[in-house]
């Protein structure tokens, strides 16, 4: 494959996960659906201390109900916001080259 084939190709496969990416972002509202903290803590597998602590850093998408500067505010979490949190953070934290190099 010439240099112009994979930069053609390179090219393709960026616009077409992109529109999958719309795509499966429009067919997911429809499903979408709210939840409760504890709900969350569960759908995450991940204790309400973490959850709690990620909340209140602003490191994961939440809606927060009740007064500004509640020591006890009840969060509400979109099922297609955590899953789309999910897939970020999985993202972020997979290094399709396996890694560094160690040679």
């Amino acid at each position: 494959m010439t240099a112009l084939e994979q930069a053609i190709a390179d090219i393709v496969a960026v616009q077409v996960a992109a529109a999958e990416k719309r795509i499966m972002d429009r067919l997911s509202v429809a499903s979408d659906r709210t939840i409760s903290f504890s709900d969350a803590c569960e759908y995450l597998q991940m204790s309400s201390y973490s959850l709690r602590r990620l909340c209140l850093s602003k490191r994961i998408p939440h809606r927060t109900v009740g007064a500004d500067g509640s020591k006890s505010p009840r969060y509400l979490f979109s099922i297609v916001s955590l899953d789309r949190w999910k897939r970020e953070e999985e993202e972020r934290n997979y290094c399709p080259s396996g890694g560094t190099s160690h040679e």
